[in-house]
């Protein structure tokens, strides 16, 4: 890549930087919000430009984020933790069914089947099933809540994002702070998976040389 192709991928990059440390209020998720600025008289979109300002202020105290900073993305993992939450919620969706991949397709049913289509989309489910390759580094089970479609499907989605934190557990508290406020707030409850070295490799693998190049390719610049 040449300087000038280059330097819009830096700006872009600076600028996710800058709101990512400075402007929680732009990414928190609303079940965040909820414990912080009860009713909606904290919600973003219902604030103007000083409100949000002040929202911000209120966040950054509340969490702890104004002791300390974050601005080194030099290495790609830690740049995971600039994707929007929706982008993140679909890796963690992807991530959430590759740890349950074996276990589902010896769950079989109906009803869990249909909630899962209903909850990833058959799109998400066939890529999971059919062309990730080999991941089994880490396995959980979904048959202790076999009986229950929806819980399952949201014990799923949680481990999922749950294992995406963990991945960038070597970023330090300032970015883990920040990036748990992109996932619903029963993520952060979820047990945490210790990661050894061969375990994030093969997370490491599973997300840059699948999941980020065939589900997110819209955000290959950013790595």
């Amino acid at each position: 890549m040449n300087r000038t192709a280059h330097r819009p991928v830096q700006t872009a990059l600076a600028s996710l930087a800058c709101e990512f440390n400075l402007r929680p209020d732009n990414y928190i998720h609303a079940t965040w919000l909820r414990q912080t600025w009860p009713g909606d008289r904290g919600e973003p979109a219902r604030l103007g430009a000083r409100g949000r300002t002040a929202l911000a202020r209120v966040l950054s105290r509340r969490y702890g984020l104004d002791e300390a900073t974050h601005f080194d993305f030099s290495h790609e993992e830690y740049r995971l933790a600039l994707l929007p939450p929706a982008v993140l919620m679909r890796l963690g969706d992807d991530c959430g069914l590759c740890l349950h991949r074996e276990s589902l397709r010896e769950a079989g049913g109906r009803r869990l089947q249909r909630t899962l289509n209903d909850t990833f989309g058959e799109a998400t489910l066939a890529f999971v099933m059919q062309r990730v390759p080999p991941f089994d580094a880490i396995a959980e089970s979904v048959e202790p809540l076999r009986q229950y479609p929806e819980r399952a499907a949201a014990r799923i989605r949680e481990r999922g994002a749950r294992l995406v934190l963990d991945f960038l557990a070597p970023a330090g508290k300032a970015l883990l702070d920040r990036l748990q406020l992109k996932f619903p707030f029963g993520v952060a409850a979820q047990p945490p998976y210790l990661l050894n070295g061969m375990q994030r490799q093969q997370v490491s693998e599973l997300i840059f040389l699948c999941l980020i190049p065939e589900r997110l390719g819209e955000w290959d610049w950013l790595f």
